[in-house]
């Protein structure tokens, strides 16, 4: 029964880890340091206060080692705050470490009842989600195999299956959504999704921003243990892409219309040398509603790239919505790309309204969402078109129909007429 207005409360949570600089390596050093080591204190989390509403979905975004595990174990109660408070309104499950907690001598059968008691939940109720748990790890012919015996892919199946059929009021995710192959991302995404349309409340963890965007409504990014951005999601999302944009050294300048260059100031990891925006005519910043468009963009990288998507983002000028995004998927996920070369986003007919809009960019390995490079509405363009009884962002083919008249198709990129 809940009887709070929120699932998850922090109140001012700190944590504090100690960094040593050397160890003893003998007992006689112990003896002559009295049992101390030199060390360091480190706070990985420091006054976070963050609430999170019954039914929400709240995302924690920022680079590695930012402090979003650490303050998700203090949340799920695996650690314990130096200073500050942690509150949880309902029965809390974690995925953090997908197959925490099994025992290597026991069957995958034998470890969903286990799990369950660990959950608290009754025989009865691991009785009759044993068949779904099964099903969805989609490991039935090994079930009664000892778990010791299972592959990675395997392991993590079963671990995902078991923490989404507990029955969780409140679901903590740390980075998980990228386990197994292709079709059980699926299901892991789908599975969640259900969960969420549940009215369940999560907290979730990751580095991939079209997943967390898709997911949850709110969020706050981490930087260095503390909070720097918190609020609607693409709000959070667009403040910390500037910042990653401006830590690696990114400038962008155009050559000429359309063509823009990219100095990353790097020698190693993957980065862009060129992006060019062509129109009808040739490479353009100023485009018609209906023009084709074309985003072309020349890449470079150490070796040969494997697993990379190119992202590719339409985004009004000053507005914090998204026109439109687009990813390249498996098209380039699964194929090994030369260390250097280029990929052409084709949009045959532009369907924006008149107005101003920037084109972003982003090179992410698809396996850990870590962002290669990042262009965060760094390309401005310009659409315009001849109709002045048209607002807001999409053109949409659409038509008005009066007794007497035949109406027909109407879009701002093409004259529209109407037959007496």
């Amino acid at each position: 029964m809940r009887t709070q207005p929120w699932a998850v409360r922090c109140e001012d949570v700190s944590k504090r880890f100690r960094i040593y600089h050397e160890k003893n390596m003998s007992l006689k050093q112990t003896v002559l340091r009295r049992g101390r080591s030199r060390f360091e204190e480190f706070w990985a989390v420091k006054d976070v206060s963050v609430e999170v509403p019954h039914g929400q979905a709240l995302a924690i975004i920022g680079r590695n080692g930012s402090g979003k595990s650490t303050l998700l174990k203090c949340i799920a109660g695996i650690l314990q705050p130096e200073r500050g408070k942690v509150s949880v309104d309902g029965r809390l499950a974690a995925l953090l470490e997908l197959g925490a907690g099994f025992y290597p001598e026991y069957t995958g059968r034998e470890n969903i009842y286990l799990n369950g008691a660990l959950h608290g939940l009754s025989r009865r109720y691991i009785d009759s989600v044993m068949d779904k748990i099964i099903e969805f790890s989609d490991i039935p012919r090994f079930i009664d195999n000892t778990v010791k015996t299972y592959s990675s892919g395997m392991f993590a199946r079963l671990g995902f299956a078991i923490a989404v059929h507990m029955d969780p009021e409140i679901l903590v995710v740390d980075e998980i959504l990228s386990v197994g192959d292709e079709a059980f991302q699926r299901r892991c995404f789908d599975r969640i999704s259900e969960l969420k349309a549940e009215g369940r409340t999560m907290v979730i963890v990751s580095h991939s921003l079209d997943v967390v965007k898709r997911l949850c409504s709110t969020g706050i990014w981490m930087d260095a243990g503390s909070v720097r951005s918190h609020g609607p999601i693409t709000d959070v999302i667009q403040d910390y892409l500037a910042d990653v944009s401006e830590h690696m050294g990114l400038t962008v300048h155009a050559d000429s219309p359309g063509v823009h260059i990219v100095l990353d100031g790097r020698r190693e990891g993957v980065g862009v040398r060129e992006v060019r925006l062509s129109g009808p005519k040739g490479p353009a910043d100023v485009f018609h509603t209906g023009d084709p468009i074309e985003v072309r963009i020349t890449y470079r990288s150490e070796g040969p790239l494997r697993g990379a998507e190119f992202h590719v983002e339409l985004v009004p000028d000053g507005e914090g919505i998204e026109a439109f995004w687009t990813t390249s998927g498996t098209k380039t996920s699964e194929r090994e790309l030369a260390p250097e070369g280029a990929v052409t986003l084709r949009i045959p007919r532009l369907g924006l309204l008149a107005g101003r809009y920037r084109v972003g960019l982003s090179i992410v390995d698809r396996a850990s969402g870590h962002e290669h490079i990042v262009l965060s509405r760094a390309l401005p363009i310009e659409v315009t078109n001849e109709q002045s009884d048209y607002r807001g962002i999409a053109d949409m083919q659409h038509q008005w129909v009066v007794p007497g008249d035949r109406g027909v198709a109407h879009s701002a990129g093409e004259r529209a007429s109407v037959a007496e």
